[in-house]
């Protein structure tokens, strides 16, 4: 099969690799659509940055929707040409560990492990190795394209898990991408009394206030910390959602425009170590929450019920999706999708 391989940083070559094959329990998925997640860019943009860096050249791509291609022995449910969405591969736990006995499997000490194989998906190929359960039938009327983001509305899921509001709350939004954004629609969903968007630049703002956000804050032209304070008679947001990561001053300016007794969601990957004012933090009395992937919520995957969500037409990913390249061009969807402000890219997706 034609694949992408990723030889460290921008050095991306499309090659031949063997169809995988698959053993017992899994599913062959012909991929048709897979999003370049903020993860991949880290990598991207610095060769020396992985959670799961081995020897040589990597296959990628965690982001995807397709066709079943192949059943391995024992499968049933699934058939053949079945349009499906994948939860990726690096999200298997071992099954045995009190977290995953207990439904967090994305917590497992050995996640995305079998011995010492490192277990991913391979969106950015024209074939990705799945396990059944993890493979999930789409209705009819859910575009492929807009399936392969399931991945990122079920981490806006997770995170509404984390951080549940009312009406009576109030969220702010570090980050316009396409993790602040889908996080914009979910805490609108789950019933915030006003989300407000922070970002530098104006055409993501722009999607931020399409998607229903009630206000937007351009952080190169203002205070975004004072501005949040105005739009919420000063008391500040009852939830922060930081989701800018990377090697972004942020995490600072989010303890900042949180409300006494409020919560800091950290969604956004950082590079490197960031400073936290105690005194501040401690005399507001903040949560400050982490958030790593997805599970389950009350013993209902959270891909599932992002699925649900988009089957039911309470999702807009079509919008978020701004950019598309087949996989002959995917060193230019990377360019795309690592200078936005250039770019105008929100999300872009790959079509092997």
């Amino acid at each position: 099969m034609k694949a992408a391989l990723f030889y460290g940083g921008p050095d991306i070559r499309v090659e031949h690799v063997p169809d995988p094959v698959p053993g017992p329990g899994e599913v062959v998925v012909r991929v048709k659509a897979a999003g370049i997640c903020g993860s991949d860019l880290h990598n991207y943009r610095d060769p020396s940055f992985s959670f799961y860096r081995t020897a040589g050249p990597q296959l990628s791509g965690h982001e995807l929707a397709g066709e079943v291609a192949a059943l391995g022995e024992g499968v049933t449910g699934l058939q053949i040409g079945q349009r499906v969405g994948v939860e990726p591969r690096h999200l298997v736990g071992c099954g045995h560990c009190r977290w995953c006995r207990r439904g967090d499997y994305h917590l497992c000490p050995t996640r995305g492990r079998q011995g010492d194989k490192r277990l991913h998906s391979t969106g950015f190929a024209e074939y990705s190795l799945e396990p059944a359960f993890n493979v999930y039938p789409l209705p009819d009327h859910v575009d492929l394209i807009e399936a392969s983001i399931l991945d990122v509305y079920a981490c806006a899921v997770h995170a509404l898990r984390l951080a549940p509001v009312n009406p009576t709350k109030t969220v702010a939004i570090q980050g316009a991408g396409a993790i602040g954004l889908t996080a914009l629609e979910l805490f609108k969903i789950g019933g915030a009394k006003k989300v407000i968007v922070c970002d530098v630049v104006d055409a993501a703002l722009e999607m931020a206030t399409r998607l229903g956000a009630d206000a937007v804050v351009n952080s190169a032209k203002v205070n975004a910390v004072e501005a949040v304070r105005d739009l919420t008679d000063g008391e500040g947001a009852d939830v922060v959602i930081e989701a800018v990561g990377g090697t972004a001053p942020t995490f600072g300016p989010d303890i900042s425009m949180a409300a006494r007794g409020g919560t800091v969601l950290v969604i956004g990957m950082y590079n490197n170590p960031q400073n936290l004012d105690i005194r501040e933090a401690q005399a507001k009395e903040i949560n400050v929450q982490l958030c790593n992937s997805y599970s389950l919520w009350d013993g209902v995957p959270e891909f599932k019920i992002a699925l649900d969500l988009m089957a039911a037409g309470k999702l807009r990913a079509k919008e978020l999706i701004t950019h598309t390249f087949p996989l002959d061009q995917i060193k230019e969807g990377f360019e795309a999708a690592a200078n936005k402000a250039k770019s105008g890219a929100i999300k872009v997706v790959i079509l092997p």
